[in-house]
């Protein structure tokens, strides 16, 4: 009978994944005569043949089924990946040396040498961002035997979706999809913006290999970068939609902003990245260098935007940003905030005064944002 459902592969594959498992133990710590060896390497052959008959007679149309066949995850890929997810199922240590991960897949020196391509930092695992590494692999392969291996959250999100029956994967599906409902207020648009700015931040982190003061341990963002790649553009069309749904857009203070001034993208994500780092931090100033890297994505587009600060500049000229601390005229070297009219007309003015008034609409709004929040760690992340 052929597999159509995500939880009945997942669970056939598993078993399968813990008999491979089982041989490959007993071969490295059992004294084992050569025949019995043999007998054990034939076994761990035809269940590694049973896993690939099992892929291609899978007719679902789950999460599972949609992760394999968009990368085109094969056999070795997924025997990898449920390796890495029973680590995360038994162990506090989630990751493994790439040598002991490959080690259950093949035997003998020339066998792992050749998948060694299954953990190059292009292959389809780690390009798709299903599995991750600790560090940062350079070439050669001897380091990434020796690098550590874990599966991404993302992919064991998404596994567990598969573990759950169709009908409660549809009603999540409708119930989590906003892309196309209208934004109820500015604020909530400014919050999409953030986690626009955040996914350039992680991008810039592992671009240029540093980190940035505002916090970027946020288990929803992608940690590989080929995905972060693709998931910008992504949430940029995302906010696009909600923003052509919503009747009173062009009212928000950044849609304003972008109209009047002709600003592009990267303006925006700077200034919001400069308001939150504002908000999160309690400090205003972002190195010039960083936020050049912010919206850059490879050296030459460092070179090609390094005027991002110059006197000439959009930012600079509007007065969006200003600059200290430069030395030598050489606006790179200089922290940059945002002056507090430009926070004000974007997030709106501070109301503190005896003289400050709530109209109901926006009483109403709030009521209904506080009745929308699970905890204050919820609070905080719609922040």
């Amino acid at each position: 009978m052929n597999p159509r459902h995500d939880r009945v592969l997942l669970k056939r594959l598993l078993d399968l994944a813990d008999e491979i498992g089982d041989i490959r133990r007993s071969q490295r710590e059992l004294a084992l005569r050569t025949s019995e060896d043999r007998a054990l390497s034939r076994r761990a052959r035809e269940k590694l043949a049973h896993v690939g008959r099992l892929l291609k007679e899978f007719e679902g149309s789950g999460p599972l089924q949609l992760l394999l066949r968009r990368y085109r995850l094969g056999k070795e890929h997924v025997l990898l990946m449920l390796e890495l997810l029973k680590r995360r199922l038994s162990s506090d240590d989630t990751a493994i040396k790439g040598r002991e991960l490959l080690g259950v897949l093949f035997e003998g020196s020339f066998a792992l040498l050749e998948g060694v391509r299954l953990l190059s930092p292009e292959s389809r695992l780690l390009a798709a961002g299903v599995v991750v590494p600790e560090l940062q692999g350079a070439e050669g392969d001897a380091e990434l035997l020796d690098l550590r291996y874990r599966l991404s959250d993302r992919a064991f999100r998404i596994l567990l979706r598969a573990m759950r029956p169709r009908r409660e994967r549809r009603a999540e599906s409708s119930t989590a999809d906003s892309e196309h409902k209208p934004y109820r207020n500015h604020l909530e648009h400014l919050a999409d913006l953030r986690r626009l700015a955040r996914l350039f931040q992680k991008r810039a982190a592992k671009l240029f290999h540093f980190d940035y003061t505002d916090e970027l341990d946020d288990d929803t963002l992608p940690e590989s970068l080929t995905l972060l790649h693709r998931q910008i553009p992504r949430f940029q069309e995302h906010v696009k939609a909600r923003l052509a749904a919503t009747p009173n857009a062009a009212k928000f203070p950044l849609v304003k902003l972008q109209e009047e001034l002709g600003l592009d993208l990267e303006h925006v994500v700077i200034l919001v990245t400069l308001v939150f780092q504002e908000l999160t931090q309690g400090t205003p100033y972002v190195d010039a260098a960083d936020l050049l890297k912010l919206v850059s994505r490879t050296e030459e587009d460092l070179v090609r935007r390094r005027k991002l600060f110059g006197q000439k500049s959009l930012l600079v000229k509007h007065g969006l940003v200003e600059l200290e601390e430069v030395v030598l005229d050489k606006e790179l070297s200089g922290e940059v905030y945002v002056p507090n009219e430009v926070v004000d007309r974007i997030l709106g003015p501070g109301r503190s005064g005896e003289g400050a008034r709530i109209d109901e609409e926006s009483k109403s709004e709030f009521k209904r944002f506080l009745s929308e929040i699970d905890d204050s760690e919820d609070f905080f992340k719609r922040l």
